[in-house]
């Protein structure tokens, strides 16, 4: 099948000790003396300022969401199971749906779109400013949920939007979505048009109550991979399938990806990154994407 996939927003997740039925108190994180200057201060400065910015508030009154993500937009994963016999049709149909979709009063940003290479093959990844469920296309919805609501009015009732879904439903096995935050320490999802790239969407399925001390482990761990452009987004879940974390990669090659996977293991603080993060982790899945050529992710 093919599969595309859509991103979304990144939340950060937070939590330095852990308990198997509680969230530790932010006293406990003052206890540990955290300072931003025991952080290296390259392309560290988000996982610096948002941990000490978690260190200053008072949770009481605040959300996870509201933790972990401090940015307005939305962002929509969306994944089409594709019947390979209509993938080229699929492709140039929605190559047009994006031509009509420009034309409306839609505030929706189609950040990247791709087709899955190595994983679950025939699927399409989106995402979106705003996301949408299409063939792994990331959208993206900088006015947030009155922006994803204006997208859905108008995607529900454009006649020619309205035959489009039409023609492609018949062209898929089946479909799937999720709204996400971004994580507030890792780059903003933003296109990359004029490079070329292959992509790793690494998903994983959290155990409840563990999404703080996951933020807080790779707040200091993603400056450890941010030395070659590799981050490109760092999204939560907040409606779908719950307590799921997608990190998004931009490699030249496999090879490259072998290569820097392989030179972190040099880096000061991985293994502990590792090692901690690990056992928070009920499954997880791993999948190589090639962006489409209206893909503004390449």
């Amino acid at each position: 099948m093919c599969r595309f996939c859509c991103m979304m927003r990144i939340i950060p997740g937070f939590l330095l000790t852990r308990s198997k039925h509680s969230l530790p108190t932010f006293s406990s994180l003052r206890r540990l003396k955290i300072s931003p200057k025991s952080l290296n201060s390259t392309n560290s400065d988000r996982s610096e300022s948002w941990l000490s910015s978690m260190l200053r508030r008072d949770n009481s009154q605040e959300s996870q969401s509201d933790l972990l993500s401090n940015a307005d937009a939305i962002f929509e994963l969306q994944v089409h199971e594709v019947k390979p016999q209509h993938m080229c049709n699929y492709l140039k149909e929605f190559e047009c749906f994006l031509d009509v979709l420009s034309k409306t009063d839609s505030k929706s940003e189609l950040l990247g779109s791709w087709i899955c290479e190595i994983g679950q093959q025939d699927a399409a990844c989106m995402f979106d400013i705003f996301k949408r469920s299409i063939p792994d296309h990331l959208w993206k919805y900088d006015g947030g949920y009155p922006c994803l609501s204006m997208h859905n009015e108008i995607y529900r009732g454009h006649k020619e939007l309205i035959e489009y879904r039409q023609s492609r439903n018949m062209m898929l096995r089946c479909r799937r979505n999720q709204i996400c935050l971004a994580f507030s320490f890792w780059p903003d999802p933003a296109p990359r048009p004029n490079e070329s790239n292959l992509y790793e969407l690494r998903s994983y399925a959290l155990k409840p109550g563990t999404m703080f001390e996951w933020g807080n482990h790779w707040a200091r761990g993603l400056r450890l991979r941010s030395k070659r452009r590799e981050p490109v987004a760092g999204l939560f879940s907040h409606i779908g399938e719950l307590h799921m974390v997608h990190h998004l990669w931009a490699y030249n090659s496999l090879e490259a990806r072998r290569k820097a996977r392989e030179d972190v293991w040099q880096e000061p603080g991985w293994n502990k990154c590792v090692m901690s993060t690990v056992p928070l982790i009920r499954h997880m899945t791993s999948s190589i994407l090639r962006p489409t050529a209206f893909s503004r992710m390449q």
